[in-house]
């Protein structure tokens, strides 16, 4: 029950509830029934974001902040703020004076100033503020007006906006001095249009799920009436969708979020399939280092592009999972069940046994803006890298120079970094490997058995013919029937592996993504660890002939039988001492008993002399052996 109330205690700390928003009108209200003290957001338009012409179509609104000059968002921003939560820097507070002239503030900051006195211009916010009288838009849309500054030579002083006819960029408000005679309709001065902002008075709620388990909630107050507001406080690489219609009174959506743009697979919880993963350092290639599970070292010493390790009993050290959600953040496990755990000092980490508070086992995960452009990473696919890198920090760190210092880790412990850095980044890719296959030019395939300490398949990025195999003995025609693995081979079980094509090796994944299940009657057995040759009585073992036969035969000489392969017990047979292979009906055929690993060495009759073809029933020499040809 501890354990219970503790997760639910943690994932509550992750929900996240909106202040007080501002939400923007739907209409615009018209210039003459400002009032003194309100919110507004400003829609702007003039030839230079809308071209010469008066429907207004794109026109956007008016962005400030401190004491930097209003400009009207880029076209291509897609910014149309109605019916929408309003943040501070369009958020224009309106002051009716006394002679009826408005004086606009940006919320939190300053104001739109009086124009020079050239009456050219300006634009830069000041702390003291300029006066505006409202002067009707000559267009049929009354709601828009245009906003004077008064007289210069007699000229009249309006806001316009700078940049290029219809330009695409940011268009700075400033000042401009026109004649009475101009048309102002298709000139440049700028006309406002104000939607006022309203406080929200209706309580909406998504929570968000990852296949049906609730990862984190938001709850917003928006206007009755409004359609729903967009999905906030969502975790880098992760978006989510509104619901449709109109919100009429407080109400609780429940949220699927899109993880697909994730640049990792997860498990929510730790009973889950584990989707496994080689964890690197650095984006670029060159400079990439292995995470491993060591006693003495998390990565590896040098940096290692290929990530298959020299053994592959090895390839289980370098397989890594994340549990965890991108909310409340993920524990980083190995396969030995080590993990990332704040350090005791500083906002490091080390690679140790899991924490007894399960929060220093939590890190949350960024990307975006927070990846830089490294200027060591010469990879041909480096935009791609980029997408796919990440950066950690520990979920209760605030912001700051706090990500972990992946290409600085050094021992059991990886220290604390800034952001935006190749070194600081991480990266989680496929883990797949390669299995040399044993090929023979007078052969019609190539061969090899298989066992490993852990799930493995077939990878997506395979492209020979190379399959999986299990084995089953066929007591009605004396062979061993071959049944070609869809799936997931299981930990330590047995499997051969053949290619028609003569393919030199074969490209398999640790990351299964799904459960294994044991192989349905199959009788061959793996092997994770060498196997004496006085203990390889009882065993079949897989080998090759002069007369270039495949099977399973009795091994011959004093070799151990090598780690990570299969072998066929004798008590599953009907006394063989060979047996066939036999794939659909394609017998691969035995000859002779041969050693477990010199199946291709030299035969020799009684008088010495070496011989290309046996005689059944015919005493021979092999690997120092005497045998009967069968």
């Amino acid at each position: 029950m501890k354990k219970t109330i503790t997760l639910l205690g943690m994932l509550l700390a992750f929900f996240a509830t909106a202040g007080a928003q501002q939400y923007c009108s739907t209409t615009a209200t018209p210039y003459s029934e400002l009032v003194s003290g309100k919110s507004y957001a400003v829609l702007v338009a003039a030839d230079k974001n809308c071209g010469k012409t008066t429907d207004y179509s794109n026109a956007t609104f008016l962005s400030g902040s401190g004491t930097q000059t209003a400009f009207a968002d880029a076209k291509d921003l897609g910014n149309d703020l109605r019916g929408k939560s309003v943040s501070d820097s369009y958020n224009w507070i309106v002051t009716v004076n006394e002679d009826n002239t408005i004086s606009l503030q940006v919320k939190g900051g300053n104001y739109l100033p009086a124009p020079p006195n050239n009456g050219q211009g300006g634009g830069q916010l000041n702390a003291t503020a300029g006066k505006f009288t409202r002067v009707e838009s000559p267009t049929d849309d009354k709601t828009w007006c245009m906003l004077s500054a008064g007289k210069v030579n007699e000229r009249t002083i309006y806001f316009t906006l700078g940049g290029s006819d219809a330009s695409n960029a940011s268009n700075r408000l400033e000042f401009w001095h026109y004649d009475a005679t101009k048309d102002f309709a298709k000139l440049e001065v700028a006309k406002f249009k104000f939607f006022e902002l309203k406080e929200g008075d209706v309580t909406v709620t998504y929570n968000y799920t990852i296949n049906g388990t609730q990862v984190g909630t938001y709850s917003v107050k928006v206007v009755s009436g409004m359609v729903y507001p967009t999905p906030g406080n969502l975790p880098d690489f992760v978006t989510a969708t509104a619901p449709e219609g109109t919100v009429t009174e407080a109400t609780t959506k429940d949220i699927a979020v899109d993880i697909s743009n994730y640049p990792f697979k997860f498990s929510l919880n730790e009973s889950d399939t584990p989707e496994w993963g080689y964890l690197t350092g650095n984006i670029s290639t060159a400079d990439r280092k292995l995470f491993t599970n060591s006693t003495t070292s998390i990565v590896r010493s040098a940096a290692n592009a290929a990530y298959q390790n020299s053994m592959l009993n090895g390839i289980a050290n370098d397989l890594w999972r994340m549990v965890g959600n991108p909310f409340s953040g993920f524990k980083i496990m190995n396969k030995s069940g080590k993990c990332f755990v704040k350090a005791t000092s500083g906002n490091g980490a080390t690679y140790t046994d899991a924490s007894a508070t399960e929060s220093n086992n939590l890190w949350k995960v960024y990307g975006g803006d927070v990846i830089n452009e490294p200027d060591n990473v010469t990879d041909a696919n480096k935009e791609e890298l980029k997408a796919k890198a990440f950066v950690l920090r520990h979920s209760t760190v605030g912001e700051g120079n706090n990500y972990l210092n992946a290409g600085g880790a050094s021992g059991t412990s990886i220290g604390a970094w800034i952001k935006k850095s190749n070194g600081a980044c991480f990266l989680f890719l496929e883990p797949e490997f390669t299995v040399d296959l044993n090929t023979n030019d007078n052969l019609v395939a190539s061969f090899a058995t298989l066992a490993l300490p852990f799930d493995f398949k077939v990878a997506s990025s395979n492209t020979n013919d190379a399959k999986l195999y299990s084995g089953a003995y066929n007591a009605t025609t004396g062979t061993l029937d071959m049944t070609a693995v869809e799936g997931v081979v299981p930990a330590n079980a047995g499997v051969v592996i053949k290619s028609d094509n003569k393919a030199a090796n074969i490209v398999l994944t640790a990351n299964t993504k799904s459960a294994a299940t044991a192989l349905t009657d199959n009788q061959l057995v793996g092997t994770t660890k060498e196997i004496a040759f006085s203990e390889l009585t009882d065993k079949l073992v897989f080998g090759v002939t002069t007369q270039n036969h495949v099977g399973f035969y009795a091994a011959g000489g004093s070799a151990a039988l090598p780690a990570n392969r299969a072998y066929l017990p004798t008590s599953v047979l009907g006394g063989e001492k060979a047996v066939a292979m036999n794939f659909g009906g394609n017998v691969t055929g035995i000859n002779a008993v041969v050693k477990a690993d010199k199946a291709n060495a030299a035969i020799y009759d009684l008088t010495g002399r070496r011989v290309t073809r046996t005689v059944k029933g015919g005493l021979y020499i092999q690997n120092g052996s005497k045998f009967v040809a069968r």
